[in-house]
């Protein structure tokens, strides 16, 4: 058998086109680049310049004479968490003072004797051992 050979793929690009569309490319990207850091910045500038001005018409309002009760109600605030905190860590610490409890040798012991056979005694001690 005799193998075909395919007849070389000759592409012709002029220099002059190659150069010209890779300029273009690098020129349309910086623009682009541009466009979008001056619409950002424009977006930027707006909303600082909206921000100043609502801040500037605030001081021509005469302040209330009522900014006491902030600091009550975030001491108060403060408390409420703090009793909340404080109460679950007490939950927490009984918790594990039970799961302690539990599997001490002497609970499981008596837990075991009030499951196979239960009497007052037996009841007595798991009560007394596991509580």
């Amino acid at each position: 058998m005799t193998r075909r050979t395919r007849p070389p793929l000759r592409i012709a690009y002029s220099p002059l086109q190659l150069v010209l569309c890779i300029a273009l490319g690098i020129w349309l990207g910086a623009v682009a680049v541009v466009a979008t850091a001056w619409l950002g910045y424009q977006a930027v500038v707006a909303q600082a310049w909206s921000q100043a001005s609502g801040r500037a018409a605030l001081p021509s309002i005469p302040p209330a004479d009522a900014p006491a009760p902030q600091v009550d109600k975030g001491s108060e605030m403060f408390q409420h968490y703090q009793e909340r905190l404080d109460a679950a860590q007490q939950r927490d610490n009984e918790r594990a003072e039970a799961r302690d409890r539990a599997q001490s040798p002497q609970c499981q012991f008596w837990r075991e004797q009030q499951r196979n056979a239960p009497t007052e005694k037996a009841r007595q001690n798991v009560e007394r051992f596991c509580q």
